[in-house]
């Protein structure tokens, strides 16, 4: 790895960006096709459909432990019931409706997104290889949480939206990414009496002394996402905080009122581990992000590569934080897709 030296020679220069641009094509995983439909046997329907859960929950694409009882068989039952069809099994996945601008310098898709999907792509390969329909896979856009809990910009919240959409077409993963939906097409419906209905359950939970820890992690994580102006007092954003995590719960409250995430015979995943949420998602694909072992939203900052420590660079999401941590320097001049924001990677290192 280059000496940690933002002023690079010419000469480690290009061989950094070289290394940079042949670990992006590696990563870049290549959708085997699916077939429309097949026919399994109904006297191997349990078997192929347990095998093919379980390589849905190998450990690169799990970040919570091996689900077990009840939990298990709610994915079981839903694998099982498209197994049974013989088509591919669908699955909703939750997204985050823009960037977060306290760590990231825009609000669009970049290389966060990228290996993003380019690692659902390799979930959905090694589904193919045990079931050939494979996964229909819809990105679903939480726009109305966000929009609740934190007011976040319409703006930042569309232009991502769109740039997802546009980089899923341009990785050439439409055949298994079934486009995109917003929260927003069915949460208006909420103010027809779920949200007052939520509001007095949240308040209840709330009042219970045992949920005080889970309570002060949520806000912790409101904390983070919320974007506010300069100069704001710790007072004023303690408040802010309290009130952004209250609203998120309220929001998720009323979505699980409402039962629409449990509508039909789709599964569910998200880029979380469940803990920030008060109430529990049951039956959730909980997946790695970018890679294994990595369980940061692509959303959360903006992507780049990192030396691990043995001579390879890996995908990694970079926040505020991480930024402080890390020497980092930008390789220009990358012509891998004609989008914007791809033009440059960030490529990192930990300073000795």
């Amino acid at each position: 790895m280059p000496t940690p030296n933002p002023t690079l020679p010419q000469l480690q220069l290009e061989s950094l960006k070289d290394r940079a641009i042949a670990e992006i094509r590696r990563r870049w995983e290549q959708p085997i096709s699916p077939e429309r439909s097949c026919r399994i046997p109904s006297e191997r329907v349990d078997d192929t459909a347990r095998n093919v859960l379980d390589a849905m929950l190998t450990r690169p694409f799990r970040m919570t432990p091996f689900p077990e009882g009840e939990e298990y068989q709610g994915l079981f039952d839903r694998v099982r019931y498209w197994v049974g069809k013989g088509t591919a099994i669908r699955i909703r996945i939750g997204y985050g409706p823009m960037k977060n601008l306290n760590n990231a310098r825009h609000s669009r898709a970049e290389w966060a997104e990228f290996f993003a999907l380019s690692h659902l792509c390799a979930w959905y390969n090694k589904v193919r290889e045990n079931y050939s329909p494979g996964l229909r896979i819809k990105i679903v856009f939480d726009d109305s949480t966000i929009r609740m809990a934190n007011r976040h910009d319409h703006n930042h919240m569309a232009s991502y939206m769109k740039s997802v959409k546009a980089l899923v077409a341009a990785m050439g993963y439409e055949s298994f990414i079934a486009g995109t939906m917003r929260q927003s097409t069915f949460a208006w419906l909420f103010h027809f009496g779920w949200y007052q209905l939520a509001e007095r359950r949240v308040r209840q939970w709330e009042r219970d002394p045992a949920n005080r820890e889970r309570i002060e992690q949520m806000t912790d994580y409101a904390r983070r996402n919320l974007v506010l102006p300069a100069g704001v007092s710790e007072t004023e954003r303690d408040r802010l905080s309290i009130e952004a995590s209250h609203r998120y719960r309220v929001y998720n409250q009323a979505l699980q009122i409402s039962g629409f995430s449990r509508l039909g015979h789709s599964l569910i995943a998200m880029y979380l581990d469940g803990q920030q949420h008060h109430v529990q998602h049951r039956s959730a694909f909980h997946l790695t992000s970018l890679g294994k072992g990595h369980v940061v939203q692509p959303w959360q900052g903006d992507g780049g590569l990192c030396e691990n420590g043995r001579g390879k660079l890996v995908p990694t999401v970079l926040t505020a934080r991480r930024r402080d941590e890390l020497t980092t320097i930008d390789i220009p001049g990358l012509d891998i897709l004609p989008l914007e924001g791809f033009e440059s990677i960030p490529v990192c290192w930990k300073a000795d």
